[in-house]
C-alpha cells in the first residue's frame, strides 16, 4: 500500500516530537522514579516495568492522555478558552509540586520549539492564542495540553499524538532508570516493548472520555515525589 506524502510527513513530524532528541528538557526529570529508588521501592527492570504500568494506567493516560486528546480537538475547533480550562484542571490534578513543575517546564518548551519550527505566517491562531495565555500566566502550560495543541498545529492526527506522548514519557523514565539502576539497554527495550499492548488498550478506553472526567491516582509516586523535593542529593529535578 502506498503512503501519501501528507501521511509520510505526518509520521516524520510525530517521530520528531516524540524523540528524546527534541529539546523538551524531559531528560532532567525522572517522573518520581528517583524518589522511588531512594526509598528502596524500585531496584530492577521488572519493578521499573511495574512502575511505568502503574503510572500509565493510573495517571498518565486517564489524565494527561484525556487532556491531550481534548486539547487537540479544541484547538482544531479554534476553542482556546476550553484548552485553557483543560490546562488548569490537569495542572490542579498533579498533587506534588515537582510533577507540576516538570509538566509545565516541558509544556512551555514544546510550545516554543514547535512554534519556531512552523514557517513564518503559518502559525495557527489557536496555537498563538494558547501560547500567549501561557506567557501571560493565564494558563499553566501543562505538557500534555501543549503537546495536544502543537501536534494539531503540525497536522498530526490525535491518536498518533497520544501514542507518541506515551512513548516519549516511557522513554524518559527508562532513560532515568538506566542512570539510577544497573539496567541494560536490552532490558530497557524489553520494558518499552512490553508496554505497547497496555498503552493501546487504555488509549482506546479513554478515547470517548470527557475532559471534565479526567482521573489521576498514583499515591506511591506522589509520596516519592514529595519526599524527593526535599532530598539533599538529587540527580533529577523530579
Amino acid at each position: 500500500m502506498n503512503v501519501s506524502d501528507e501521511d509520510a510527513i505526518g509520521l516524520l513530524r510525530t517521530l520528531q516530537l516524540a524523540d528524546s532528541f527534541f529539546p523538551t528538557g524531559a531528560y532532567a526529570h525522572s517522573q518520581g522514579l528517583e524518589g522511588m529508588v531512594a526509598l528502596g521501592w524500585i531496584g530492577n527492570a521488572q519493578e521499573v516495568h511495574e512502575y511505568l504500568s502503574y503510572l500509565l494506567t493510573g495517571a498518565v493516560l486517564p489524565s494527561d492522555g484525556v487532556a491531550l486528546l481534548h486539547s487537540h480537538r479544541s484547538a482544531a475547533d479554534g476553542d482556546v478558552c476550553t484548552v485553557i480550562e483543560i490546562d488548569h484542571l490537569l495542572h490542579a490534578m498533579k498533587l506534588p509540586k515537582e510533577m507540576r513543575v516538570a509538566s509545565t517546564h516541558s509544556g512551555r518548551r514544546v510550545l516554543d520549539e514547535s512554534r519556531a519550527l512552523l514557517a513564518a505566517g503559518a502559525v495557527p491562531a489557536a496555537l498563538e492564542g494558547y501560547r500567549a495565555a501561557v506567557v501571560k500566566g493565564e494558563a499553566p502550560g501543562s505538557g500534555a495540553v501543549a503537546f495536544g495543541v502543537c501536534t494539531w498545529a503540525q497536522g498530526i492526527w490525535e491518536e498518533a499524538a497520544l501514542l507518541s506522548y506515551c512513548h516519549s514519557f516511557a522513554v524518559g523514565v527508562l532513560g532515568a532508570a538506566q542512570r539510577l539502576l544497573p539496567i541494560t539497554h536490552g532490558e530497557a527495550q524489553e520494558v518499552l516493548r512490553s508496554l505497547h499492548s497496555l498503552v493501546v488498550e487504555v488509549a482506546a478506553d479513554i478515547r470517548t472520555s470527557h475532559w471534565r472526567d479526567m482521573t489521576s491516582f498514583s499515591p506511591l509516586a506522589d509520596i516519592a515525589s514529595m519526599r524527593h523535593e526535599t532530598a539533599e542529593v538529587r540527580m533529577f529535578a523530579s
